[in-house]
């Protein structure tokens, strides 16, 4: 398993417009220092959110290659996280992107402490803890950036809210972790209008205009928005021909219909059951991202699949990374989903309470007040927003995790299989070398 990056071989995961910017491109970073005594300038986004983060070049972080039990145990978590969603929206197309989620919840984990931070890393980290999951985080992110023929981009931004009468400023530790791990700007916004415009606006840019708009207002009580932007956008390994794209095929949806879609048809090389499921992988070009195709057995829904894969604590990391050389004849429909969920309760039905809890949370590790007292906050919400396009060309898909933070007041071939994936199915966008899925979805239904 401990191959070179280069050698990596397939994949699992996974906005445009400036607000006071005459011409598009990236959000330009202006001069600061939280803890400088030179006074900050106005930045250009809305003018009034500054970014911090020049001159703070955070901790010499290293980036660390998981181990097969931390890739087991974070897919674990990925796939239990799933199950809880799609029970939530049950019968509904669902689609997260647990990296995201990790990216995000791990810049706040670097702010928690005691039992706050215990049950977070283990339902977000599936027992990992935050001081592993760092590095790791570190290396995905640049794996992603440094990809060969498919383009990843991975954005982290901290939002901390400019109010003279709130006498409080981020630890340095926290804000050399964030920095140093996730290479993070950080932004002092006033969390008015502007700042909504302004959070909207990067997160646009940020996943190549996917996904345009996660906040329409802003609590009272909240002091600072933690969020993980990533996209993707792939072509196949292989192009389909022409001969093999069928239009008006039949798709048995959840509830029996049928609705007509357009498939694709192909063979792949790499073949793997799960769960009492059928697998396939496809490449993307440049062989370092793959699409993974679940069919699940006659009879079972995307929903039972994943129970059981999670009651029998089936490792999907290693199932992808071990799949058989085998043809398989795939058929799969051209599809595209939005999803949106808040994944507070979610959270807290599987154990993680503490960090919700106005009097319990402990982020001492993140916040303090200007005279070095305790400040207290906690995790008010968490926002998951995602968007797939997958048709003959390739995959696109983006999705973006809030983490809003509230304050007290304030190949040989064995043989042949057929896949046909013409009723509900799981999918997976994995990265090839440790199996982690980027995206993770399901379809249910082609309406």
């Amino acid at each position: 398993m401990k191959k070179k990056v280069l050698q990596m071989i397939g994949v699992l995961t996974a906005t445009v417009m400036i607000a006071g910017c005459t011409n598009p491109g990236k959000i330009p970073a202006v001069t600061g220092n939280p803890d400088s005594e030179i006074p900050v300038t106005s930045g250009t986004l809305s003018g009034e959110s500054v970014n911090l983060t020049e001159g703070r070049t955070g901790i010499a972080a290293r980036n660390v290659y998981p181990t097969d039990e931390e890739t087991s145990a974070l897919s674990g978590a990925a796939f239990a996280l799933f199950e809880e969603v799609m029970d939530e929206k049950e019968g509904e197309n669902v689609l997260l992107s647990p990296v995201s989620i990790d990216f995000a919840l791990g810049m706040t984990e670097n702010g928690a402490a005691g039992n706050t931070l215990a049950q977070m890393e283990e339902t977000v980290n599936g027992g990992i803890s935050g001081e592993k999951l760092n590095p790791i985080m570190k290396l995905l992110s640049e794996r992603f950036m440094n990809a060969a023929e498919v383009k990843w981009n991975v954005a982290n931004s901290v939002w901390f809210k400019n109010d003279d009468q709130i006498q409080m400023k981020m630890k340095d530790d926290f804000l050399d972790q964030t920095v140093g791990y996730y290479d993070a700007d950080v932004y002092l916004s006033p969390f008015d209008n502007r700042t909504i415009s302004d959070i909207n606006n990067w997160v646009s840019l940020e996943t190549d205009g996917m996904i345009t708009d996660v906040l329409d207002s802003i609590d009272p009580n909240t002091i600072m928005y933690l969020i993980n932007a990533i996209s993707f956008d792939g072509e196949w390994a292989t192009e389909y021909e022409e001969d093999k794209i069928t239009e008006d095929r039949e798709f048995r949806n959840l509830d029996g219909s049928i609705s007509k879609v357009t498939m694709l048809g192909s063979t792949e090389s790499r073949y793997f059951e799960i769960a009492g499921g059928e697998g396939f992988i496809k490449p993307y070009k440049g062989l370092e991202y793959s699409f993974v195709g679940i069919l699940p057995g006659e009879g079972e829904t995307p929903e039972s699949l994943i129970a059981k894969m999670n009651q029998s604590n089936t490792d999907f990391a290693n199932a992808v990374k071990n799949a058989e050389n085998t043809e398989v004849k795939v058929q799969m429909p051209e599809f595209s989903c939005d999803f949106e969920t808040e994944l507070s309760d979610t959270y807290k039905k599987m154990g993680m309470t503490e960090p919700f809890s106005e009097t319990d949370a402990d982020f001492s590790r993140m916040l303090e007040s200007t005279d070095g007292s305790l400040f207290e906050c906690w995790i008010g919400s968490i926002i998951h927003k995602t968007h797939i396009d997958v048709d003959r060309k390739g995959t696109k898909a983006a999705a973006v995790t809030v983490v809003e933070m509230r304050y007290k007041n304030a190949v040989s071939f064995d043989e042949s299989k057929t896949i046909i994936l013409n009723r509900p199915f799981v999918y997976a966008i994995v990265e090839n070398e440790t199996g982690l899925p980027v995206f993770l979805g399901c379809v249910n239904n082609m309406e």
